[in-house]
């Protein structure tokens, strides 16, 4: 009831409103009848009446006699139309207040139409009480109700087709909405091409006064890359524009992005790096990469998930040197149904160890399967992704007679709360399939790992500069491949200071962070030796990792899950660079060929970058 507190306040007002225009009727017919016998002028003054007293007049004197129906419609009238017409002007001063607080804030954000995905962004943000101020702007009539209450919360409401309005109305609401000084802009409509054509109205007609990311609803790549085809072409045309980047996503690599990200995940990835803690001083790449044991994945079921997760896995569960992280993938027809999954992502075989089996409609090769799985050992993570919750269910009982200690994902896409079906050891299981959970400020904006993806970029163009290569581009000037890449390696973070925290178990954060601050130092003072003689800047480079072997190792780590990513966009080895031809010269599994005969062109130096941009406090 409390929830939805306006919907029976109107609800109410619009059963007093009926009750009180029949008594008006009533009343004024009642009153009128004895005094005129043309039925047509009878009808005339009854409406004529029953319109005035909700005008606050009353055409009868208040001498005359009436009837009990007609006083209560006297009375109750006026009150009907002083609250409506209150409620009209307070939902206009609330709009008042909205828009003149949003268009000073720094923490504006504009959400283009009112679709689910959107509807839902708003109210996690809301109930994040976070900092940012919304504006909602849709193309299409905003239910009175819902306005409404979104002024109320502080969400200024607009109304504007851009392809059917006038040059301008969209000027005044670009004033209104100060846009050249959001933060961020949300477009959430329901199909590709509508947000397609929203951020092309938007982008060709501002100029952003400072940094602005737009998160862009779209799933397909051949409407994202006309995206990125577009904001391109303007940008050569209004330099402001480059203050814009541009972030695609869909339902799909949100809720994945998600899973990967969560709690259990991370305690997967720490539980297989234990056996760092035991090294000690006398460590070696060898050594290091020994100590890691094999990633080991579970995903039961098969759907739309299936690939983005096993990008992501490929990228952010990159733990080892020389053992890829296994993923085994259980399903009926899974043979089938991976084959067309893998079919335009043939390089993803290069980055994962995937083990496919088929279990037909036979559960008991299930059983077989995760007991053979049991006697292998080493099992990190189940994904329980069936779309059928009942099945999963089912599943999850199983997994858990072989693998009750281990962290489990299940989908459920039911909105039923499963919590008092789960087992005893519901704290190592992770229930996923509500859209609230995604659009969100941490999985949606993700700011932190954004700082370090630019953190990142940065550090790769002040080695740039200091080689004597270039200034290199700035964050909103980079492919949108390079800016994945980034964001991608920005992820990896937690493995790598995970695998330090391990490495040297007992000493603070604060302590590894003046251990790579003083590496750095020493990284600077042997970069400008390059300019003079770049062979001897190669020499003293490679004798720099190999005095450090933890630094050699992760340097190493970051290149092969560099190569991870770039696999799991498909992309192949060539002696050409071509994004749209997805061909790279650096694709080499073979570490001693990148820090020998390639060095030129894959610079592994850049690889070692990564590692100083950890530990970093964010603002």
């Amino acid at each position: 009831m409390k929830g939805n507190k306006t919907y029976y306040k109107k609800k109410i007002y619009h059963i007093l409103f009926i009750i009180t225009l029949i008594c008006a009727f009533q009343g004024f017919y009642e009153y009128y009848r004895l005094k005129i016998d043309d039925p047509l002028k009878l009808l005339s003054a009854v409406v004529y009446g029953t319109i005035k007293v909700f005008l606050f007049v009353s055409p009868v004197s208040s001498e005359e006699k009436t009837n009990i129906m007609y006083e209560f419609a006297k009375w109750m009238a006026p009150i009907l139309t002083s609250t409506f017409v209150f409620n009209k002007i307070s939902d206009t001063l609330f709009h008042i207040r909205n828009m003149f607080f949003n268009k000073l804030s720094k923490n504006h954000i504009l959400v283009f139409e009112n679709s689910l995905m959107g509807e839902t962004l708003i109210n996690n943000i809301l109930s994040e009480k976070s900092p940012y101020k919304i504006s909602l702007i849709t193309r299409g009539l905003i239910d009175d109700n819902i306005k409404s209450r979104y002024e109320k919360k502080g969400i200024a409401t607009y109304r504007m087709d851009f392809q059917n309005s006038d040059v301008n109305e969209i000027k005044e609401l670009f004033n209104t909405l100060n846009i050249n000084n959001v933060r961020y802009m949300f477009f959430c409509a329901d199909t590709d091409m509508e947000n397609y054509a929203l951020y092309t109205d938007i982008v060709k007609r501002i100029k952003p006064k400072k940094h602005i990311t737009c998160y862009v609803k779209c799933e397909s790549k051949t409407v994202s890359g006309y995206m990125e085809e577009m904001i391109s072409f303007e940008r050569a045309k209004e330099v402001k524009l480059k203050n814009i980047d541009t972030v695609h996503f869909d339902q799909r690599d949100l809720t994945v992005r998600m899973l990967v990200s969560d709690e259990a995940v991370s305690k997967s990835i720490s539980d297989d790096l234990d056996g760092l803690s035991h090294i000690g001083d006398k460590k070696s790449v060898e050594l290091i990469d020994a100590g890691i044991k094999k990633a080991h994945v579970l995903i039961i079921g098969i759907n739309e998930l299936t690939l983005n997760l096993l990008k992501l896995i490929a990228n952010d569960m990159t733990l080892s040197l020389k053992k890829d992280t296994r993923v085994s993938i259980i399903d009926s027809d899974a043979a089938g149904r991976m084959k067309n999954i893998l079919l335009d992502n043939e390089e993803l075989k290069k980055a994962l160890d995937i083990q496919i089996t088929d279990i037909g409609q036979e559960k008991i090769l299930l059983q077989k399967e995760l007991k053979s799985i049991k006697e292998d050992k080493g099992l990190s993570l189940i994904f329980l992704m069936n779309e059928d919750v009942v099945e999963n269910l089912r599943n999850l009982k199983l997994a858990n007679m072989y693998f009750e200690n281990v962290p489990k994902i299940i989908r459920n896409v039911s909105n039923i709360d499963l919590s008092h079906l789960l087992p005893k050891n519901y704290g190592k299981i992770k229930v996923f399939g509500d859209v609230s959970q995604i659009m969100t400020d941490d999985v949606m904006i993700r700011e932190s790992l954004d700082k370090r993806a630019k953190r990142f970029n940065q550090s790769y163009n002040d080695s740039s500069e200091a080689a004597g290569m270039g200034e290199g581009q700035k964050w909103n000037e980079l492919s949108y491949v390079k800016k994945t890449s980034s964001r991608l390696s920005a992820s990896h973070a937690r493995v790598k200071e995970e695998i330090i925290r391990k490495i040297f178990s007992g000493r603070s954060d604060e302590d590894i962070k003046a251990y790579l601050n003083e590496k750095f130092e020493e990284f600077t003072k042997i970069q400008e030796i390059r300019k003079e003689d770049p062979n001897e800047f190669k020499n003293k480079f490679r004798k720099y990792l190999s005095d450090d072997p933890l630094l050699d190792f992760l340097s190493r780590l970051e290149h092969k899950r560099w190569c991870n990513s770039y696999y799991s966009m498909n992309f192949k080895y060539s002696h050409i660079k071509d994004e749209n031809a997805k061909t790279h010269p650096c694709l080499i599994d073979d570490w001693e060929i990148v820090i020998g005969e390639k060095f030129d062109i894959c610079h592994p130096e850049y690889d070692l970058l990564s590692i100083f941009t950890l530990f970093q406090m964010e603002d």
